[in-house]
């Protein structure tokens, strides 16, 4: 390869480096955004909660019925928050271990989709036989306050609502029931 030849590519590639690196940065913003409808004064964008701090409380609408939930709605009883979509292969593969614990645990399972339209979610939903609640995050805000930058992520909540352990990535093998008992 010539020195001219080298010289384009260099070119092409910072090219490609600067336009690249302005689209992340218009996707993501700013690191000193904040979102004013966060609940409990949240940043958008921010890091995870803290283990053994209060979750952060949301409103969001459950699929099927369009009845406002909550995370305070489960107060007094261990919750396992779930973020999910139906494009995520991870997250369909732990959605069946997540409705056994729904149905033999005495936990709550809070579902939050990120992103997707109420009836593809709900197709989902009826396709896996899935029967704990759904909670639709249209918006990805909620996400956003449990710092969530991949799917599934995995938050365990005593009855409290002091968040107890987390995970980000499947809940696989003794994770899930590792986290429940952390919740209790």
């Amino acid at each position: 390869m010539n020195g001219r030849t080298l010289a384009r590519y260099s070119t092409v590639a910072a090219i490609v480096l600067v336009v690249g690196g302005l689209f992340v940065y218009q996707q993501v913003g700013s690191s000193d955004d904040t979102n004013d409808d966060a609940p409990l004064g949240v940043v958008a964008g921010a890091a995870p909660p803290a283990l053994g701090e209060p979750a952060p409380d949301f409103v969001l609408v459950e699929s099927g019925s369009g009845k406002r939930v909550s995370l305070s709605d489960f107060r007094g009883q261990p919750v396992v928050l779930n973020f999910w979509a139906t494009w995520c292969v991870p997250c369909r593969t732990e959605m069946p271990d997540l409705q056994a614990a729904y149905d033999s645990e005495d936990v709550v399972v809070l579902a939050v989709n990120w992103q997707e339209t109420e009836s593809v979610v709900q197709g989902f939903l009826d396709e896996f036989g899935i029967t704990f609640p759904t909670a639709l995050d249209s918006e990805g805000r909620v996400r956003e306050f449990y710092g969530v930058v991949g799917l599934p992520a995995t938050f365990f909540i005593d009855p409290d609502g002091i968040l107890r352990a987390r995970n980000f990535g499947p809940v696989y093998g003794n994770l899930l029931q590792d986290g429940i008992e952390a919740a209790r």
